[in-house]
């Protein structure tokens, strides 16, 4: 079974974008999706965007609230395959075998105004960083990224020192691995009081990463 991404030619990455959060590839079922976009699946990722910024991107979440969020943030959204096949027909990125990578992205952002790009899995096989990473630029991954689980490139890529970061997952599948993260529980005592402790720090995560 061959999945070929829907949407990396039709919402092309703007000159003007300053950050890029980059996947791996939609799921084969794109025909269910309830918006026709990224992460149109479960919507997840536009859920707790909506959550952290309630006045920018309103509840019910349509493709138009979506894209004025995007636009309005200077944000834009690709992914690391083209076209793919997979073990099982699921969402995992273990379960994907790449066909074709996304390589015409770099010269994207060459062309575009982006300071930072935004990973929505990290070191795994086949997840978003490590295919980008080492799959297209052809670096290797060190103990310190994955530690930091971010790294400023130089200027010999993309003309300009861009910032590469690992997002914590958005999914809620995320939370037990994030509760044990450093980051966590460096801030777990801000949270002490809360029903909801590592959801509420997630969503202050992705508040402050894109405001």
């Amino acid at each position: 079974m061959i999945t070929t991404h829907q949407y990396l030619d039709k919402y092309l990455i703007a000159a003007e974008s300053e950050k890029l959060i980059v996947g791996t590839i939609h799921p084969h079922q794109h025909q269910s999706f309830s918006i026709p976009f990224f992460y149109g699946n479960v919507s997840s990722l536009w859920i707790l965007l909506s959550n952290a910024f309630p006045n920018e991107l309103k509840k019910p979440i349509t493709l138009e609230g979506v894209l004025n969020f995007l636009h309005n943030k200077k944000i834009a959204v690709s992914d690391t395959i083209r076209k793919c096949s997979r073990k099982n027909l699921t969402a995992f990125d273990s379960d994907l075998i790449p066909i074709e990578l996304n390589t015409k992205m770099i010269a994207d952002i060459r062309k575009s105004a982006i300071k930072e790009i935004l990973f929505t899995s990290g070191f795994g096989k086949n997840s978003a960083f490590k295919l980008f990473y080492t799959d297209i630029l052809g670096l290797k991954i060190t103990q310190e990224i994955k530690e930091n689980r971010e790294i400023i490139m130089g200027e010999s890529i993309f003309g300009r020192p861009i910032k590469l970061k690992v997002l914590y997952s958005p999914s809620g599948s995320s939370n037990v691995g994030i509760a044990q993260s450093k980051l966590y529980k460096m801030n777990q005592a801000k949270y002490k009081n809360s029903k909801r402790p590592v959801h509420d720090f997630k969503l202050d995560y992705y508040k402050n990463i894109f405001s």
